[in-house]
């Protein structure tokens, strides 16, 4: 019973220094991903300068005074005395386009999108053993050699056992075996 128990200890402590011997790092694996959007708007005013197209006019007018001539920039005017004493009157607007000059609005929009990633994965990064990792696995020989020592007497009987049971001997049992 008493070498019972000492296996039973010897079994505990080798257990314990067994397990945890890893050269290698485990990062963790996880990810996370998150959309972000930002709007921007920006107005600029502007003075502009805008073409205006004015359409072709022609108006006629008789009256009993003098001669007159208008012009501007957009239609000329002639007035004249005709023989019989009557005023002929011409207005008429000057073809093409024009310039005119206009508040100009100008709006700038920007959507800026903002997409975060971030990605883990195992990676085994290889490193050195610790000191305790080095005394574990030097350790478990010396647990194994003590362990082999205190059995000793149990393992060459039952090793004996199997070597007269494969060569055909019978087993010693304290009892005489019979004769045949």
């Amino acid at each position: 019973m008493k070498r019972f128990v000492i296996f039973l200890i010897a079994a505990a402590v080798a257990g314990a220094l067994l397990p945890g011997c890893c050269p290698c790092r485990h990062l963790a694996a996880s990810s996370r991903d998150s959309v972000r959007v930002e709007v921007r708007e920006r107005i600029v005013h502007l003075r502009d300068t805008v073409t205006v197209e004015v359409p072709v006019e022609s108006v006629r007018q008789t009256v009993r005074d003098t001669m007159s001539h208008l012009e501007t920039s957009y239609a000329f005017s002639e007035a004249r005395i005709n023989p019989d004493g009557s005023l002929t009157h011409s207005l008429e607007n000057k073809d093409g386009e024009h310039p005119v000059e206009v508040d100009a609005k100008i709006v700038y929009r920007d959507s800026i999108v903002y997409r975060d990633r971030t990605n883990w994965e195992i990676v085994e990064v290889e490193r050195e053993l610790t000191p305790w990792q080095k005394f574990r696995l030097r350790a478990f020989w010396v647990l194994l050699a003590v362990l082999l020592f205190i059995g000793r007497r149990p393992i060459t009987r039952w090793v004996g056992r199997v070597r007269r049971i494969r060569q055909g001997y019978p087993q010693r049992t304290g009892r005489p075996v019979p004769q045949h």
